[in-house]
């Protein structure tokens, strides 16, 4: 039975929307939408990867040096003043703690001695060739010398320059200026200012004195040069604090791990040799300066007591003398036993607050007196006046010369206890002074690295594989995101109401037969078919003709129209191969180019334009003057004729009914390849005539609002179309998943017999024992090609 344009389409099955959703958000879909799109991703790769290449290759090399220090309590200084605080509890400030010497480490007392002692205020460096000079050079082996210059570039270094420079003194004003300083020949050298003019001259190791107008003159004494002469040196000199700000931000203080109070010791820079140095001075002076500050403590205390044994011996002998002469007076005096207990007492009370007096006089002269420290001694030495004032009021009640006695034996206990103990404590001082180590030591000096710390060629490529790839995807997100399309064919087969006839898969050699026949190089037919009957968009071809085949089974002359929404989606390419294969299975087709203002089925076919069908409906030329026969596709042609203004009025005055009626007594298909339905009403009165009407629609270029136009269109004139056919389907797309199977012409060609099967047939005809076919058959190269993929 023969289906026509009037008849219903057959009605779809049901639309399970969740199922159709749940694809939508498919982890498959995107993983093929990125297989789809390798070439993108590897282009993304290659173009991070070859800039991180480049990077690596060309970025100055940054090393790092370390050190380790110990940060622990300095046992041989006793931090006690007195004896009397020996059973005080140690402050923070008497234990150092890891985070506090970092920041000691960091200061500007530091490293401000380290920029004075290594005379880093003064930057020099060789002046390379641009951009690659410098790789250039460290490419060089120092131990060959210094690098030979490239001709006419005698003025850059090229490797193996060395200069030092002891002193280097500009006025104010010419500080963080560029000087430059030529290598002369015989060990001698020229300096130029920033405009680059010659300001002095002289040898290696002598003070060169240049008077630039101002009133400090510029002083350089240059310690060791060795370069070819003409080499040029960039020479700044920068303030001490900018120097110290430049070296604050290339060093840095951890701790090793927490409570360890071991500390790592780091600084960056270009200079290995230099690094080194620069820590291990750091180290030097930070530990020499913890010692000094000790020795200089222990200095100060022991100072403070030697200055109080005086006048407590002085105090004790008067006390001594007092107690004797009035003994002498008095006679024996019997000291009752409570008057004992309250001297005991009050000796020990009034020798406590002479130490706190003590110690809080020491602690003044280092603390402000709002400090805690200085808060606790104050309250200590009241509660111990407030003490003592009960007991001398306790002994003011005893008898008079039992008071005057305890009162002159107190002060001879307390003067000798208090002289025993400072000369105690002063013993202590000068050994604490003379074995004091400071509360840092160097666990491990710094050597000079051997290899850059930065760039890390491992880290880096490994992030910019991951970018690339990340922008690659990015890019073909956003590329597929801008594209026209709905997300699923089968989703717009139940919007449109149209049945989805067959999905061709994208074709390389289709593309580039169009671009010879853009470029006018091929003459030949540019049907896919003839040129490559493998190709897997032809076997979807023949899966569309299997189904016309079937949907329009009849004996009678079926006319098949094919158009599109839009230009560019493909409609001629399914038109002629389509016609190509109808005509390999015996069939009769005729193929009309009906778009008469751009149709170019001639330049596919390779003939002429005129005359054509414009022709043919205006009257001007007769039918057997249109068609074209093609022998080698077995398919006739009528082109689209002479270029019309008004091909409307031509296919409703021209008898387009009555001339296919007399077409389809010679064909049994005839296929139209006619212009868009969107961009003229061609398409709306050629299909009329129609018995199957096809839109076709290119993946990524269209939208259901396009199909929903189109197919309303088609409808207003009482046409409606049998299906649509989806074109150029990448490979491995997931919107629509398509089973291809082909020949690959591998399986086709005739291969050569192994080595060990000839030897054996020229064997079997030395011996004449055998026909050559008995050990090795024919190979017919009819018999390996498939006739049904022939076709």
């Amino acid at each position: 039975m023969t289906h026509t344009h009037n008849e219903a389409t057959p009605a779809l099955p049901p639309l399970n929307m969740s199922r159709l959703e749940e694809h939508g958000v498919s982890i498959r879909d995107y993983l093929d939408l990125l297989i789809e799109s390798k070439k993108i991703l590897l282009i993304s790769l290659l173009l991070v990867m070859s800039v991180t290449c480049l990077y690596l290759l060309l970025a100055p090399r940054t090393y790092k040096a370390d050190a380790l220090l110990r940060i622990d309590k300095n046992k041989a200084l006793l931090a006690a003043t007195l004896r009397g605080d020996a059973n005080t509890t140690p402050t923070e400030a008497e234990n150092p703690r890891a985070q506090r010497e970092v920041e000691i480490l960091r200061s500007r007392s530091v490293l401000g001695k380290v920029v004075e002692d290594l005379n880093l205020m003064v930057e020099y460096a060789p002046r390379y060739f641009p951009v690659i000079g410098e790789t250039l050079a460290r490419k060089h082996d120092k131990h060959e010398g210094i690098a030979r210059a490239w001709w006419g570039f005698e003025r850059w270094a090229w490797g193996g320059e060395k200069l030092k420079i002891d002193r280097f003194e500009v006025p104010d004003r010419y500080l963080d200026k560029e000087f430059t300083l030529v290598a002369l020949a015989d060990e001698r050298f020229q300096l130029r200012g920033p405009k680059d003019q010659i300001l002095a001259e002289g040898p290696v190791g002598e003070t060169v004195i240049a008077d630039i107008g101002e009133l400090k003159p510029v002083l350089l004494q240059v310690a060791e040069l060795a370069a070819h002469p003409g080499t040029e040196f960039e020479l700044t000199r920068k303030t001490s604090l900018a120097a110290i700000e430049t070296l604050h931000k290339a060093f840095s203080v951890r701790e090793v791990s927490k409570d360890t109070d071991i500390l790592s010791v780091e600084l960056k820079g270009r200079d290995p040799e230099q690094l080194a140095q620069s820590v291990n001075n750091i180290a030097s002076i930070y530990v020499n300066a913890t010692v000094n500050w000790e020795s200089a403590e222990a200095s100060q205390k022991l100072g403070f007591l030697e200055s109080q044994l005086p006048l407590v011996k002085d105090n004790l002998e008067k006390a001594e003398a007092a107690l004797s002469a009035y003994r002498q007076q008095h006679g024996a005096v019997d000291i009752s036993a409570e008057a004992e207990i309250l001297l005991k007492q009050a000796a020990e009370m009034e020798t406590l607050g002479i130490q706190l007096r003590q110690k809080y006089e020491e602690q003044n002269q280092r603390l402000e007196s709002a400090h805690p420290d200085m808060v606790a001694t104050n309250a200590q030495i009241k509660r111990v006046d407030r003490k003592l004032a009960a007991l001398e009021k306790r002994i003011k009640d005893l008898p008079k010369t039992q008071q005057n006695m305890v009162s002159l034996s107190r002060d001879v206990q307390v003067n000798t206890e208090l002289y025993t103990s400072l000369l105690n404590s002063a013993q202590e001082q000068r050994i604490a002074a003379a074995g004091s180590l400071g509360k840092s030591r160097i666990v491990d000096f710094a050597v000079v690295p051997e290899k850059p710390y930065w760039p890390k060629p491992g880290l880096l490529l490994a992030i910019a594989g991951l970018l690339g790839l990340s922008f690659g995807s990015a890019l073909v997100f956003l590329r597929h995101s801008l594209q026209r399309h709905d997300n699923y064919p089968a989703l717009l087969e139940y919007q449109v109401g149209l049945p989805l006839y067959a999905a061709i898969p994208h074709s390389k050699k289709q593309r580039r037969l169009a671009r010879l026949i853009d470029q006018g190089k091929d003459r030949d037919t540019g049907v896919l078919v003839s040129h490559d009957p493998l190709d897997i968009s032809v076997e979807s071809l023949r899966g569309l003709r299997t189904t016309l085949e079937a949907t329009l089974a009849s004996d009678e002359s079926q006319v098949i129209m094919v158009t599109s929404p839009a230009p560019g989606m493909g409609k001629s390419f399914i038109s002629t191969n389509l016609a190509a294969l109808l005509a390999s299975i015996k069939k009769r087709v005729l193929v009309i180019d009906a778009d008469m203002r751009n149709g170019r089925l001639h330049e596919t076919f390779a003939t002429h334009k005129q005359p054509g069908l414009s022709d043919l409906l205006s009257g001007k030329a007769g039918l057997g003057e249109v068609i074209v026969t093609l022998p080698d596709l077995g398919i006739d042609l009528i082109p689209r004729g002479a270029m019309v203004l008004n091909p409307a009025e031509l296919l409703v005055l021209g008898e387009l009914a009555e001339t296919l009626e007399q077409l389809k007594s010679f064909y049994n298909h005839i296929v139209i390849d006619s212009p868009p339905i969107l961009g003229a009403t061609d398409a709306a009165i050629m299909g009329k005539h129609a018995d199957a009407s096809f839109l076709v629609v290119k993946e990524g270029r269209y939208t259901a609002q396009e199909m929903e136009v189109s197919f309303r269109r088609l409808r207003q004139v009482g046409v409606k179309p049998s299906g649509f056919i989806i074109n150029d389907m990448k490979e491995g797309s997931s919107y629509y998943p398509y089973y291809g199977y082909a020949y690959q012409r591998s399986d086709l060609q005739q291969k050569n017999p192994p080595a060990w099967l000839a030897g054996l047939q020229a064997m079997g005809g030395w011996l004449h024992k055998a026909e050559d076919g008995e050990y090795l058959p024919d190979i017919d190269e009819t018999e390996a090609t498939d006739d049904s993929v022939r076709a």
